[in-house]
């Protein structure tokens, strides 16, 4: 069994709030193109960004461009032509990685990631018995302190050799 196999398609949609040049910016830093060629997919045509990709690979660039602030779709081939309308092809993107598997979705900016879970309170320990001692003082009862032994050693000799 054949992996199915997509084309990454771009018409200029922006993420809501994106501001186009620096869209424009973060596209031609994120495939190290020059603006001119970034401006071509701003024609207003649908552009094919990369051509016959996996599935992993053509996830990967659609999450590229979203976190650049534009909007990509993927269009798997062998779909009926008169569906997907005219298409211009401005040039395949190389990036390199083997991409992601499976399927995830970018969350906007600023969007909260946390689990929300329905945890109980965390159990506070009674600490009510316990109290602190003024800054300064001694916080454990002192040792005897006991005078150190010291071996008798008169009956020992040093020798000449």
């Amino acid at each position: 069994m054949s992996e199915a196999r997509f084309n990454v398609v771009f018409s200029g949609q922006l993420v809501a709030g994106a501001d186009p040049s620096k869209v424009r910016a973060n596209l031609a830093n994120a495939f190290r193109m020059d603006i001119g060629k970034v401006e071509s997919l701003f024609s207003g045509k649908r552009v094919v960004v990369k051509k016959d990709a996996d599935q992993a690979t053509a996830m990967k660039f659609r999450a590229v461009m979203k976190q650049a602030g534009a909007h990509a779709e993927l269009e798997r081939l062998g779909e009926d032509a008169a569906n997907r309308g005219s298409l211009e092809t401005v040039g395949t993107i190389r990036m390199g990685g083997t991409g992601f598997s499976g399927e995830f979705e970018v969350a906007p900016t600023g969007a909260d990631l946390a689990i929300e879970r329905n945890l109980p309170p965390p159990v506070v320990p009674d600490v009510s018995h316990l109290n602190l001692a003024p800054a300064g003082s001694d916080m454990g009862e002192k040792k005897e302190q006991k005078t150190p032994l010291s071996p008798d050693i008169s009956h020992l000799k040093i020798e000449p050799l």
